[in-house]
């Protein structure tokens, strides 16, 4: 079987799929659901879009590849995912509003969240806190001059799901990995500039909040 190239983004999303069976949520191209297969990091996976030009592409991709134990599903969210047909998920590519709304029509049996959320990360770490979803590890890649926010969160843990102000803001991100680091810096370049404006702008206000805890 041929082996696939991942970005910094995928890569980490990859690393962290974990279970028997995967549910693709948003696949776009089908990445993340080849390479899960194709490292043995799931026996099975369903990719699921709700563009059927992207599933196309998907499909088109495993069978490049060889894959033969991925199934393609043309639906909003979990739509087509039965109650205890995957033990993990990756929901990516989508604002966090939008991962909430299909994290609430989550079916029975996914233990294993893998969620990248490309804008309002702190409202979907509220949400996994107040539905008790324990998020186990919460970290930034930075790709292209981009910054993406990775979480691994398990859903029925069993844990306390409170979030500290600093984890809510900023996540677990260990202060040593130069990602965040250099997420600090953008953070802080853009409150600078932002900072005459403080009075008229909200995201000024928010990143003075998160400035306090760095």
């Amino acid at each position: 079987m041929k082996s696939i190239k991942l970005g910094r983004r995928l890569r980490a999303v990859v690393d962290n799929v974990q279970g028997d069976a995967l549910a693709d949520i948003g696949c776009d191209h089908g990445k993340v659901t080849a390479a899960s297969l194709i490292e043995g990091r799931v026996q099975k996976a369903i990719a699921c879009d709700i563009s059927s030009p992207s599933l196309d592409k998907a499909r088109q991709l495993a069978e490049s590849l060889g894959i033969e134990n991925a199934q393609f599903r043309c639906c909003d969210g979990f739509a087509l995912v039965g109650d205890n047909e995957v033990d993990c998920a990756v929901v990516a590519g989508m604002g966090g509003n939008e991962i909430m709304n299909i994290l609430s029509r989550m079916p029975k049996g996914i233990k294993r969240l893998i969620l990248v959320a490309h804008r309002n990360s702190i409202e979907l770490r509220e949400y996994l806190s107040e539905n008790g979803i324990f998020i186990d590890k919460d970290f930034v890649v930075c790709e292209n001059g981009k910054f993406y926010d990775i979480i691994v969160a398990f859903a029925h843990s069993g844990k306390d799901c409170r979030l500290s102000a600093k984890e809510l803001y900023l996540g677990k991100n260990s202060p040593d990995s130069e990602d965040y680091k250099s997420y600090v810096r953008y953070l802080q370049k853009k409150a600078e500039r932002l900072a005459e404006y403080e009075d008229k702008s909200s995201q000024a206000a928010l990143l003075k909040k998160m400035s306090e805890l760095w």
